[in-house]
């Protein structure tokens, strides 16, 4: 049913990506602040989907400076809940595009993360949830084949918190 649900939304919005939602959801940027324990949120971008296929929409963020470097920046992934969400995980690093995998571990989707700068060679890498948390640094992960790229659905980011 929910990937009925799912394929319904693709149609309806024309998208091939996890479609986005056109304002930020009650209680992301309570999130993000709670993250980076400052009074003021930060600039992020953010795309939905859901990654644990509960029927709730999970967030994947990557917060902007002071939260990058040259290899990319800070990803937060965040479980949605009634009413907000919760972190799950934080990974360094990341950069768009960001895909969702069919292949699920411990109930999570995997997530395909690219690489680039840094002295890194860029490319997309593949970020497995290990039943607590997807990786730290994607730098160090394995690389993902072309099916897996191919066969991923790439998420839609919006602007969030401060301009």
């Amino acid at each position: 049913m929910r990937r009925q649900v799912l394929l319904a939304l693709l149609v309806a919005t024309g998208s091939a990506g996890w479609p986005a939602l056109a304002d930020e959801p009650p209680g992301l940027s309570d999130a993000v602040r709670a993250f980076t324990q400052t009074s003021s949120t930060p600039a992020f971008e953010y795309a939905l989907g859901d990654l644990n296929e509960d029927g709730i929409p999970d967030a994947v963020v990557l917060l902007k400076n002071p939260y990058c470097g040259s290899g990319g920046c800070d990803m937060l992934i965040l479980r949605g809940r009634a009413g907000g969400f919760a972190l799950v995980s934080k990974s360094t690093i990341s950069n768009q595009p960001i895909k969702v995998s069919r292949e699920r571990q411990h109930g999570w989707h995997t997530l395909l993360v690219t690489v680039k700068g840094g002295g890194i060679k860029p490319g997309t890498v593949v970020m497995p949830f290990n039943g607590r948390k997807y990786p730290l640094n994607p730098s160090v992960q394995p690389r993902a084949t072309l099916a897996q790229f191919d066969a991923a659905t790439a998420l839609e980011f919006r602007t969030g918190g401060t301009p």
